[in-house]
């Protein structure tokens, strides 16, 4: 029995690229193996075939292809963890593609080498779950992949909040908000904010304040192993509100207490074989290619 049976497909922004690489993809994999293509995106394309839910697909599927943006790997494949653990590979329809790293034009060489002759490079990328205490009772949980975010809207942009490492008092923070990202998300939000490139096989979470109000303030790195503990001590209009890879949004009150730590749902990815991060690095930031 070939490793990789069951394959499944996702990609439902309706799009003609991802509808044009989708079509491609059915076309080069339905005589090799056995497809699953999720609901919404067989709906999209107009596709006369049954289409399966997530929980189908992470339950039945040796692995799963998800073709879009960063965003919609993001999305999908934290979704299919949280049911399951199954390999994804990721066929790059966006704009910088850190994580679909498959390029429109190799996928007939890179599937090949992935699903037949079984090369590719196998990488597990940690998630992060943030759960909300309101009076000591949980009000709130969900998983992120690349960052956990509270912030202040634009109307509001200051507010104070403590952050406790280890049931210990790291300090104390007056800001537009804090980023708290995973090495996966290190080249997401965080950067933006001034935060490190962190390797995704470096164990550890990044705490990077949002336009602090000291110039004290400074990004810092500790082991993904630690207990995360953010108060909302002070406010000023509105609520600031909590984000999960950039969506999922919940408002905070003032007192609520936001828990984040590492947990035991992964994504394990499937790279081609010629994979190299910082080569993905030098082309998505435009770093210098010439090396003397």
């Amino acid at each position: 029995m070939k490793v990789f049976e069951k394959v499944g497909i996702i990609g439902v922004h309706h799009t003609l690229k991802v509808s044009t690489s989708i079509k491609f993809l059915l076309e080069f994999l339905e005589k090799k193996f056995t497809l699953w293509i999720e609901k919404e995106t067989s709906l999209n394309l107009g596709l006369n075939v049954y289409g399966y839910s997530l929980e189908d697909i992470a339950n039945n599927c040796h692995v799963a292809i998800i073709v879009g943006g960063d965003g919609n790997f993001l999305n999908f494949g934290r979704r299919l963890s949280l049911y399951k653990n199954i390999p994804i590979v990721g066929i790059n329809r966006g704009k910088l593609g850190f994580l679909t790293d498959i390029n429109p034009r190799d996928i007939s060489s890179n599937l090949s080498d992935i699903l037949v002759r079984k090369k590719f490079y196998k990488e597990k990328r940690f998630m992060i779950s943030g759960k909300v205490y309101r009076y000591k009772q949980k009000r709130y949980l969900n998983f992120a992949l690349n960052d956990v975010v509270l912030a202040s809207n634009q109307h509001s942009p200051l507010f104070r909040m403590k952050i406790n490492i280890n049931k210990k008092c790291a300090f104390a923070q007056r800001a537009n908000g804090i980023i708290v990202s995973t090495p996966t998300g290190s080249t997401a939000h965080a950067l933006s904010a001034g935060g490190p490139i962190v390797h995704p096989l470096i164990d550890a979470l990044i705490i990077v304040p949002i336009f602090s109000h000291s110039l004290n303030s400074r990004p810092i790195v500790i082991s993904a192993n630690s207990l995360l503990e953010i108060e909302v001590i002070d406010r000023v209009k509105t609520l600031p509100m909590l984000s999960f890879d950039g969506s999922m949004k919940q408002q905070l009150d003032l007192g609520d207490r936001l828990v984040i730590k590492k947990c035991k749902p992964y994504l394990t990815i499937l790279h081609p074989i010629d994979y190299n991060y910082f080569g993905s690095l030098r082309s998505k930031l435009h770093w210098n290619k010439t090396l003397s």
